[in-house]
């Protein structure tokens, strides 16, 4: 080896053993560093993509409900896990998202909690709630739990490692200064198989009869529980499967599966993430044609074959090499999604699923249309599009909000003081500084705009409704 690359590498360990990772997760990382060193970029080849079989590769819930009307029995064979390590840095945020008011003010933590009791109460079954934390989120999550009264007889949290930013082109671990957070990042969501066999959780879980996880995002709330498909998982000796659901124009960046071809040879599935995507194949992979479906990040995984997998040497997770500037630096992130562990299984479906169970929040716009009335808590607790909304033949809201004013949660909540009434509304436009201190009905296209230096109330607009298919309001 190289004797610098051989001196970047020690510095990682030292870094790295040094924060208490263990020796088999530096390891790991530091194979990952020469697979970076050796020309990996995390990009597929474009000729191994092959096309799904839906016959073979798919079912849609809708079968699943028709032939497996969802036994309560197996639900006791079931763990749910939620990927709780995000700060929504995106939005503004310093602690967890998941700790923000979502419906009836209650949290998103507290509406997953809620989720999760009533399933308890219902078929009186103690299905355990498991949170993957980070270094971030794990101490105030847990004051949260404490603070609605969620208890159960297993641990409610584990927590996902973390990884040195790496300084471009010596991969060497990024310095900043002592106890610096910056220095680290997470590993991606695929940290949780690994983290799982690690922390013995996974041994705890099998030991007790579990033999299903249900992993999504802790941000989806329309990721619930459903007994139909652990039914059918079960009686069909399922290994592995990732709701997918239909594709719209405003669906670019999800993950997909693909059929992967070598040499002619079909081989297993494998997720494609947007950051592993060759440029020129972009439009290809954001468009309608090849790629129907999409990834909600919604899993159902066996517990006992993903050990056997985890144990026997082979299991592979897609690199993805994420660029960043640091301090001015320009440093690489490797990073792993929980999805791409789908290639090491071969017992696969992708579920087709409705948008109901897929309802996360991302950015500002995605939380206003959740926070509105436009999406519904159910007695359930899940949040899905209203019946009226339905009922009308609506689709997914299309929100624009001026980055300048709406894209930080607290210039959110300064500004939407009174959420507005979207359950009729098919997109709406915010442009300029707008305080929405009125209730207000807003229905069809509607595009909202102050072209003045200050901010504007919507009240001195006069209305309680406002519609039309282009219809402009300026403040001047």
């Amino acid at each position: 080896m190289d004797p610098i690359n051989s001196e970047s590498e020690k510095l990682v360990r030292t870094k790295m053993i040094g924060e208490g990772l263990s020796e088999e997760f530096t390891s790991d990382f530091i194979s990952k560093i020469q697979e970076v060193r050796n020309g990996e970029t995390g990009i597929v080849k474009w000729e191994e993509v092959g096309d799904l079989d839906p016959s073979k590769d798919e079912i849609s819930l809708e079968q699943i409900e028709s032939e497996y009307p969802g036994d309560p029995k197996y639900l006791k064979e079931l763990v749910v896990i939620k990927l709780n390590g995000g700060l929504g840095t995106s939005m503004g945020l310093s602690g967890p998202k998941s700790l923000i008011e979502i419906k009836d003010q209650m949290s998103f933590l507290e509406v997953v909690c809620r989720q999760i009791e009533f399933i308890r109460k219902k078929y009186e079954i103690e299905i355990p709630l498991i949170l993957m934390d980070s270094f971030s989120t794990q101490d105030e999550s847990q004051e949260e739990l404490k603070k609605i009264k969620f208890t159960q007889n297993y641990p409610t949290s584990f927590l996902q490692h973390k990884v040195p930013r790496l300084v471009v082109p010596e991969l060497k671990p990024l310095e900043i200064s002592k106890d610096n957070p910056e220095e680290w990042c997470p590993p991606g969501h695929g940290d949780i198989w690994f983290t799982l066999l690690e922390t013995g959780l996974l041994d705890r879980l099998l030991e007790k009869g579990y033999k299903v996880a249900f992993v999504s995002n802790g941000d989806n709330l329309g990721a619930t529980v459903h007994a139909g498909i652990l039914e059918y998982i079960l009686k069909q000796n399922l290994d592995f499967c990732m709701e997918m659901t239909p594709k719209t124009l405003a669906d670019k960046k999800g993950g997909a599966i693909f059929r992967r071809i070598v040499n002619g040879q079909k081989k297993n599935l494998q997720l494609l993430e947007t950051a592993q995507v060759p440029p020129d194949h972009m439009h290809e992979f954001e468009g309608l044609g090849k790629f129907r479906t999409f990834s909600t990040n919604n899993l159902w995984i066996r517990l006992d074959v993903l050990k056997e997998k985890l144990l026997s040497g082979s299991f592979k997770l897609s690199l993805i090499v994420n660029p960043k500037k640091v301090e001015g630096k320009e440093v690489l992130q490797l990073e792993t999604a929980m999805g791409s562990a789908i290639q090491n299984f071969s017992n696969t479906k992708g579920l087709i699923i409705p948008r109901d169970r897929f309802a996360p929040v991302k950015k500002c716009e995605d939380y206003l249309v959740r926070r509105s009335d436009a999406y519904a808590l159910n007695p359930d607790f899940s949040v899905t599009m209203s019946e009226e909304r339905k009922k009308a033949g609506l689709g997914e809201l299309v929100v624009s909000l001026d980055e300048a004013y709406y894209k930080k949660v607290k210039d959110f909540s300064n500004r939407l003081q009174v959420i507005p009434s979207l359950v009729r509304c098919t997109s709406l436009k915010v442009e300029g500084d707008i305080l929405f201190d009125k209730k207000v009905i807003i229905e069809g296209d509607v595009t909202l705009v102050n072209q003045g230096p200050g901010q504007r109330k919507l009240s001195e607009l006069g209305v309680d409704r406002i519609a039309n298919d282009s219809l402009r309001f300026r403040f001047t």
